[in-house]
């Protein structure tokens, strides 16, 4: 059994982490638990339910979350004092990788025989971001879509309003504008001003209108945008919505843009959507044809 034992940054950060631990554990059928899940868990069908598609999963060994919150700050706390002294035995071992690997942007394949043997005969608790397992992503996207299926009334609110936006238009875009925390998180490097993101979407306007499309732009943004900072012949469909109403309607775009950010990686993902990552302001908008990079 493997115990996720790692709380790190915010909604995308903790889909995405499940999500890898969630398709190894179904393709090499040993139990998951997941209580640092807890705040997210009334949003999504899966972790709402307990429903996990039949696979031995769950968000911790109690149906009540202030127990599984109190069992996860229990075993952080009782790994942080084993760790140093006794990683491993028998029954159990503690795999974090701090600074093995998240320290050095480098990738622990949960595929590695060690760790699946470990997963299947003792408790193995794992601490760490960068735990991934590609090679199954896609094989399993399915089970994770429904898992992480958005729950009635936020699935409803965002179909209609892209049902909404998408009625004056060909093509609709989803634009990411990814501000807030952003300002200080790696210096600032994704931090856009507006004039940024009006160049892009007037370059996609442009290109749709050469093939006689119109193009429209669903804005998704941790602040209010000024609309006056945008050319006025832009289509932009833009106000203060729910996160979850944000994360599913950008998945029913037809191409998401945006900075490298959990958030519209999971959005394409989930809704087999192309993604362009503006990982400079000189970056091309123009999208291609959809693959996970999850």
């Amino acid at each position: 059994m493997v115990v996720i034992n790692y709380k790190g940054g915010q909604l995308a950060n903790r889909i995405v982490l499940f999500a890898h631990f969630i398709v190894n554990a179904i393709e090499h059928q040993h139990a998951l638990a997941n209580p640092e899940f807890d705040e997210y868990t009334p949003y999504f069908e899966g972790p709402a339910t307990g429903n996990f598609q039949g696979y031995p999963i769950t968000l911790g060994p109690f149906r009540n979350h202030k127990l599984n919150r109190a069992y996860s700050r229990i075993v952080r706390l009782w790994a942080d004092i084993t760790y140093r002294w006794m990683p491993e035995t028998p029954w159990y071992r503690i795999v974090r990788i701090f600074k093995s690997h998240d320290k050095r942007e480098l990738i622990y394949d949960l595929n590695q025989p060690d760790f699946v043997a470990s997963a299947k005969n003792k408790s193995v608790i794992a601490e760490g971001w960068l735990f991934k397992d590609r090679a199954h992503i896609e094989k399993h996207g399915d089970i994770l879509r429904r898992i992480f299926t958005p729950v009635e009334p936020y699935r409803s609110q965002a179909e209609q309003a892209i049902a909404d936006a998408r009625s004056e238009v060909d093509i609709l875009i989803g634009v990411h504008i990814r501000r807030g925390d952003y300002a200080r998180f790696w210096g600032g490097k994704w931090y856009y001003e507006d004039a940024v993101y009006e160049a892009k979407m007037l370059a996609l306007q442009a290109h749709y209108a050469a093939q006689g499309k119109r193009c429209g732009f669903f804005v998704c943004t941790n602040e209010t945008l000024d609309r006056a900072a945008y050319d006025p012949s832009l289509r932009i469909h833009t106000e203060k919505r729910h996160f979850i109403v944000d994360l599913h309607a950008l998945s029913c775009c037809d191409g998401i843009i945006g900075p490298p950010s959990t958030f519209s990686i999971w959005a394409s993902f989930y809704g087999k959507k192309p993604l362009t990552q503006l990982d400079t302001a000189d970056t091309s908008p123009l999208l291609g044809e959809y693959r996970s990079i999850l």
